[in-house]
């Protein structure tokens, strides 16, 4: 068994276009890759996987809420490409094996260029909007929820299924030894973040699917959320404790007891319209998202220069309008909205305040909606309007939750002034300094990114000066920073700390180089060792340019 060239060069341009997962800056060395596309398949192609042994993945504590907080990962880059290269060459296996995407609507495996590894964008509504639907049929729905799924999924399992999804078996003996780099040696547990995981995940699942099934058990699922439809509560009972059971024998997983609820079908109908993505807060939200459909064709992976979107839709998404719509998501507006929603609901006619009401279900809400909201920064970066920067930075330790997200739709901003992109820098700066960040590598590690993909943020020299202190991720957003600025000088003096380099600021290292002098460049890359094929193509990558 071995990868086929159709296979990385795939994988290659999606991790390129995607970037390896959505929690995580994208890996700036994927952007030489791709361009040395060819030479990388060639040292991969029809090889051996036992060649390419996993590299060292990165592990961060990533906020969900205000609370909550989940661990991330972050695979070592050539295993990305290696990884959703498999996943694209033998997924459909898996695939073929699931019930049908009217019963399970998670990560249903479709393979395209431009949206990634799964077949729909809408799943998730379209969950929860069938569910609504299916609900009108019935009289009690349980709502279950499996606890910590990620974590808890054994590796034996997800052997037996890719065995049964007709894997190869060096393709079987990849991936685990990928899932056991991730967990230290325990044969427990999948990594949090990279895309190509999901279809991991739902591969264990089918089993408990399949059984669920088996004893009539009428269902929808979603990832790790299951709901069940029955005719009673006490049928509902039932299902709830034939559920617990068929989890527990067989793979040892247990439900959340705070999220597993019964509810009434107009109650649940009600939750149905509170889950749904597309629900904006405000009249002014509904306004913005009608303007990036409009230009983006409801593809929510589409990048829009500012140059195609009409003075007159720019001028409709203000600032103030943009500042207003995440005040709203923090309750600052809370109390306006409120009383505006009572003065429609004393005033206008039945029909309109039914409109109003389910439209904007969640205007006036007690607690922060940190899920459409991290939503609504990924629609603003479609179109990378500059109006939610200023309030983004004023408010981070509230919006702590969205930070990566936030991150990221700063990177993507357009159309504003070089000297304002210096203010901001400044801020980012002030930021790296407040507790909220300090106590925080993930915060961290999502700022300095920041510097590394914008020549405007021109802080260095504040940068340079916290290098020797800093850990090795932040060492290694410094590296790719100087890059950026140029700094060139300043590179050529960790040359020989080369070798006590971890692998991570060691593949930066050699990213930055491209900007050394011709003949030093050479020299300094020539005496490498390097045996892996992503740091062997790199070097070639940085001597070429």
């Amino acid at each position: 068994m071995s990868l086929s060239s159709d296979s990385i060069h795939w994988s290659i341009k999606f991790v390129h276009s995607h970037s390896d997962g959505d929690l995580f800056p994208k890996i700036l060395e994927f952007d030489a890759i791709n361009q040395m596309a060819d030479e990388f398949v060639k040292l991969v192609e029809g090889k051996d996987l036992s060649l390419f042994p996993p590299g060292s993945c990165r592990r961060f504590i990533v906020p969900k809420d205000e609370i909550a907080y989940r661990q991330a990962t972050q695979l070592d880059p050539q295993d990305s490409i290696l990884f959703t290269a498999l996943i694209y060459q033998y997924g459909q296996g898996i695939e073929n094996r699931r019930l049908p995407n009217t019963k399970v609507f998670s990560y249903r495996f479709k393979p395209d260029a431009t949206l990634g590894l799964y077949a729909s964008q809408t799943a998730w509504n379209d969950f929860w909007q069938s569910a609504y639907t299916e609900s009108k049929n019935f009289n009690t729905i349980l709502y279950c929820d499996i606890a910590d799924f990620y974590n808890q999924i054994y590796h034996h399992i997800i052997e037996n299924q890719l065995i049964a999804s007709q894997f190869p078996n060096q393709a079987i003996k990849w991936i685990i030894s990928l899932l056991e780099s991730t967990t230290a040696g325990v044969s427990r547990g999948v990594p949090i973040g990279p895309h190509a995981i999901h279809l991991i995940a739902e591969s264990a699942m089918i089993p408990i699917d399949n059984s669920l099934s088996s004893i009539g058990i009428k269902f929808m699922r979603f990832a790790d959320d299951i709901l069940v439809f029955c005719d009673s509560p006490n049928s509902a009972k039932q299902a709830l404790a034939s559920i617990a059971s068929t989890l527990d024998k067989q793979q040892r997983l247990m439900l959340q007891r705070h999220k597993t609820k019964f509810y009434k079908a107009s109650e649940f109908r009600a939750l149905c319209r509170s889950m749904v993505e597309d629900r904006p807060i405000s009249f002014a939200e509904d306004r913005v998202l009608k303007i990036v459909r409009k230009y983006s064709g409801d593809n929510p992976y589409a990048t829009l220069s500012y140059n195609v979107i009409s003075d007159e839709d720019w001028k409709a998404i203000s600032g103030n309008i943009i500042s207003s719509i995440i005040k709203d998501y923090m309750g600052k507006n809370r109390y306006v909205t409120s009383m505006i929603k009572q003065f429609i609901e004393s005033f206008a006619p039945s029909l309109i305040v039914q409109k109003f009401s389910s439209r904007f279900s969640n205007l006036g809400q007690k607690e922060v909606d940190y899920i459409r909201l991290r939503w609504f920064y990924r629609r603003l970066t479609q179109i990378g309007h500059p109006g939610a920067i200023d309030i983004s930075l004023e408010n981070i330790a509230n919006l702590a939750p969205c930070f990566s997200n936030i991150c990221i739709y700063l990177s993507s901003v357009q159309s504003i002034e070089p000297e304002k992109w210096i203010i901001i820098g400044e801020k980012l700066l002030n930021l790296l300094e407040s507790n909220e960040v300090q106590g925080n590598e993930y915060f961290r590690l999502s700022i300095l990114s920041l510097f590394t993909k914008n020549q405007y943020i021109n802080h260095f020299s504040a940068l340079a000066r916290q290098y020797t202190s800093s850990e090795p991720f932040a060492r290694r957003e410094i590296l790719l920073s100087a890059k950026q600025n140029a700094a060139f000088d300043w590179l050529r003096e960790y040359k020989e700390s080369y070798q006590t380099m971890d692998v991570w600021q060691q593949i930066a290292y050699i990213y930055t180089c491209s900007g050394f002098p011709k003949d030093e460049k050479k020299y300094f890359l020539n005496r490498l060792t390097l045996n892996r094929p992503f740091e062997v193509v790199l070097a070639k990558w940085a001597r070429n340019v």
